[in-house]
């Protein structure tokens, strides 16, 4: 079978955020070095170091999935380490949270592996969800 391609967030839109933010801290990395200005150019490091942990920590979960006969591929994005193939016949599971700080809007991901996507709230979000998990069990059938 044909890999079918899902995205559950904009990838174009999370990789704009993670090249701006890379590229804002290499900017004033940039300049603490022409100014020569130490102490900016370590305050610059630790900034790097933290956008790029955010970008591969657990609050970050993938938002693209490909599903084929070679296995599950999730993509977090382009500054991420934690890109991914799975084997096709990883576990899968669709789990409700509670997003905001009053934990008040339900949120839905889907948990493939250890792996936990990005939040979508309900309806074509919940349905798309549904549609990847039923694209791995196709695959699992074919295979």
């Amino acid at each position: 079978m044909i890999s079918q391609a899902f995205i559950i967030k904009s990838l174009l839109i999370q990789n704009s955020i993670m090249l701006v933010s890379l590229g804002a801290v290499i900017f004033f990395f940039a300049v603490a070095l022409v100014k020569k200005l130490p102490r900016h150019l370590v305050a610059a490091l630790v900034w790097a170091a933290l956008v790029i942990w955010f970008f591969n920590s657990a609050y970050f979960g993938f938002s693209a999935v490909s599903v084929g006969p070679g296995g599950i591929r999730l993509n977090y994005g382009v500054l991420s380490l934690r890109n991914d193939l799975l084997p096709i016949d990883s576990p899968w599971k669709i789990e409700t949270a509670f997003s905001d700080i009053r934990k008040m809007k339900k949120v839905y991901l889907i948990r493939i592996g250890d792996r936990d996507s990005m939040r979508v709230r309900g309806g074509e979000g919940l349905a798309l969800l549904e549609k990847i998990g039923k694209a791995i069990e196709r695959e699992i059938a074919d295979g």
